[in-house]
């Protein structure tokens, strides 16, 4: 997959904030400075995805866009004792709403918040109510290599085992 580089994405305007060259975006990740990745494209549109990655924070996440451009699906990882760890998984829902990127309210959210000895938080939020439950369970499957620059495949996987 062919990507490009900035600093960071504007959920506003859908557009990536001070586009990076790869030589500079390299750079950013070998001093661990952050940058978003985002999968090259001919058309205007908001690509399906995009990487962020912060290693000075020990920090990578991969967000999924829908066709309006607005978070559908976050993966949030912690790089701990040189591996990452998916740590966290937002899921968003905009109801009927037609509104684009970051203009747009989530109707409903669900999260997962797991630790490395195996406890996961699920909290649900849905208008004004909300709910909150934990339980023990496996994450030997939220364990990820740290990738290479560039090489996000393993990463970009919208398919994961989570409850």
């Amino acid at each position: 997959m062919n990507w490009t580089y900035s600093e960071r994405w504007n959920k506003l305007t859908e557009r990536p904030m001070t586009p990076l060259t790869e030589k500079k975006a390299r750079s950013r990740h070998s001093t661990g400075q952050r940058y978003t990745a985002a999968p090259a494209s001919d058309t205007q549109g908001s690509p399906a995805l995009r990487v962020e990655i912060r290693w000075e924070t020990e920090y990578a996440g991969v967000i999924f866009m829908d066709n309006y451009g607005r978070d559908e699906l976050r993966y949030s990882f912690s790089v701990i004792n040189g591996r990452l760890f998916l740590d966290g998984v937002r899921r968003y829902e905009y109801g009927n709403s037609a509104v684009r990127g970051g203009y747009a309210n989530a109707t409903y959210m669900e999260s997962y918040d797991f630790t490395p000895d195996g406890v996961a938080h699920r909290t649900v939020e849905s208008g004004a109510d909300s709910s909150r439950e934990s339980r023990e369970m496996d994450v030997t499957l939220n364990w990820e290599r740290v990738p290479e620059f560039g090489e996000y495949d393993s990463l970009v996987r919208r398919d994961r085992e989570h409850p």
